[in-house]
């Protein structure tokens, strides 16, 4: 995980919903002047992955998912550091946050390019020197001119560099200052994220990372140039104290591993699977987990027996494609080493259901390719599907390649970078069509519907533990279930679906089920929608504005 920001730890809760702190876990010898650091985590542009049609039906929920780079990275601040730490996802950093400050960290993904280097002109603004790490950066250095500070790569002694430099002077510099990690740390060395900083119960699913890398070389992935293709781990006591962080700062629910591909590793997943059985059994399966791996992981029968046992229920496969030859062209053949359909029902018969990538826009479609995921849809029976525009990111096979063919394109008014071998408007209608017929109320909740018949029963069934069963959890039960009856049931226009199944499960008192596929299908069906009239932007990675506005609180 490349440099994601800077907080520390402990602390009260600043006006701008972040926290100060007294401390992070690392001090030399001459610890020389303490510094103040406000770091920002900018705000998401509204997108189908991150689900936010669906927080208003929660008890409060802001955000999808903590940024684990910075919440990394507070650990290894000199303890004497204060900081104040603003996720702009849940509440914008105050004019007096940057007034406070001795130097403003940010970090983010390209996506959030617009708002990242907002912050840099809030941060200028007040007088104060601008620090960006991160993903982005990392792979772009070139889109960042203004930051007075660029840590490129993950943490190590760039990192360390950085601290000294603004020990001695957080002032801005002359130019700007680009720092290049040479050496990573040993993720085996790295602190425990610093959870207790944010309010977990803002978020709609907490986070945790277990290795970093991914062996495979898919054509438009940039994992293995940023992160190498040699998975470096964390130890198994390492996660497990983490789990146990998490619970002790509050979240309840869910944990995804953010891992590029968990199975990246096997002979290491297969010895942490085991831990992770007995931290749900010594915890009442407090938590369930989900994860993203490549879809050979349908080979491997002993990794998701043990993947049930510790409470796995979803998982995110890259499928991409249906078309075999669009497979081999992208450098994933890896996902035909099982038929594709046969591997998505042999997840299911471990209780896990599958949520698949899929793109479009590639140089092997067709004019029909729409039609042919609408099929592949009907088939799989996968209820969610991120159906994208191809993206040309930096750093990627497919970035270089399209260089060499002068098909890349810089143009914020189109949906994708790729000049692609149909024409623009087809693929991006073709799109819109995919969307708006994939997500109709009718077909979501029939492709749910398979999942309570043939993925949901094989699930472990946990006890009702103290750590399941408590009045926190009776009452925000209850909190979401009424939002979802009133919002989907009674308010909805397509509420016939939703009770067609949504009541056989509330009288057989499956209401978690309920629960948890009334807070997804509401989003899919809204950000569909938006989608089909051409209010959202086809490719998850654009930067380009886009007309639909920001869901409600």
């Amino acid at each position: 995980m490349t440099y994601g920001g800077i907080v520390g730890q402990g602390g009260s809760v600043s006006e701008a919903g972040g926290r100060t702190s007294e401390g992070g876990a690392e001090q030399g010898p001459d610890a020389g002047p303490a510094r103040r650091i406000l770091c920002v985590f900018p705000r998401y542009t509204p997108s189908f992955g991150t689900f936010e049609y669906a927080y208003k039906l929660t008890d409060g929920v802001r955000a999808f998912m903590p940024p684990q780079g910075l919440l990394l990275i507070a650990a290894v601040l000199p303890s004497h550091w204060q900081v104040r730490f603003v996720d702009e996802n849940i509440a914008p950093a105050a004019p007096a946050d940057f007034a406070w400050a001795d130097a403003v960290f940010v970090s983010g993904m390209h996506i959030q390019r617009r708002q990242i280097n907002d912050i840099c002109s809030r941060a200028h603004a007040a007088g104060k020197t601008a620090v960006l790490g991160g993903p982005s950066v990392s792979s772009s250095p070139e889109n960042y001119p203004a930051f007075d500070y660029l840590h490129l790569g993950e943490l190590g002694d760039a990192t360390e560099t950085l601290i000294a430099t603004l020990a001695r002077d957080p002032s801005r510099p002359p130019r700007q200052v680009v720092l290049t990690t040479a050496e990573r740390r040993d993720m085996t060395s790295f602190p425990q994220p610093a959870y207790e900083l944010i309010p977990l119960d803002k978020y709609f699913i907490g986070s945790i990372q277990f290795s970093s890398g991914c062996p495979y070389q898919c054509e438009f992935c940039d994992i293995p140039a940023l992160y190498g293709r040699n998975p470096r781990l964390k130890t198994p006591q390492q996660i497990t104290a983490e789990l146990d962080k998490l619970v002790q700062c509050g979240l309840v629910g869910a944990v995804y591993f953010v891992d590029d591909n968990l199975i990246g590793n096997r002979r290491a997943l297969l010895e942490l699977l085991p831990h992770l059985i007995d931290w749900q059994k010594r915890n009442g399966y407090a938590l369930q987990f989900a994860c993203e791996a490549t879809l050979n992981i349908a080979k491997r029968p002993e990794i998701l027996a043990l993947m049930r046992e510790a409470f796995f229920t979803t998982m995110f496969c890259g499928i991409e494609t249906p078309d075999h030859d669009a497979l081999k062209a992208m450098s994933k053949s890896h996902n035909m080493m099982v038929p594709i359909l046969e591997s998505v029902a042999s997840l299911n018969s471990y209780g896990m259901e599958v949520v698949s990538g899929i793109i479009l826009g590639l140089d092997t479609d067709r004019p029909n390719a729409g039609e042919t995921i609408l099929q592949f849809i009907e088939e799989s029976r996968i209820p969610m599907l991120t159906i994208n525009l191809l993206q040309a990111l930096p750093r990627t096979p497919l970035w270089d390649r399209l260089s060499r063919e002068n098909r890349l394109l810089d143009d914020e008014g189109r949906d994708s970078n790729v000049d692609f071998l149909l024409p623009h408007d087809l693929v991006v209608g073709m799109w819109r069509d995919t969307m708006g017929r994939a997500y109709t109320p009718e077909k979501l909740f029939q492709r749910f519907q398979h999942q309570v018949t043939a993925t949901y029963p094989n699930r472990l069934k946990p006890p009702n533990s103290p750590q399941r069963v408590n009045a926190r959890n009776i009452k925000r039960g209850l909190t979401m279930l009424a939002k979802i009856i009133w919002t989907l049931g009674i308010a909805g226009d397509y509420r016939r679906a939703f009770w067609a199944f949504a009541w056989p499960r509330l009288k057989a008192l499956d209401i978690e089920i309920v629960i948890s596929v009334g807070l997804v299908a509401h989003h899919l069906i809204v950000f569909s929608r938006d989608a089909a009239r051409g209010r959202q932007t086809a490719s998850y990675y654009s930067t380009r504005l886009h007309e639909a506005a920001a869901p409600a609180e």
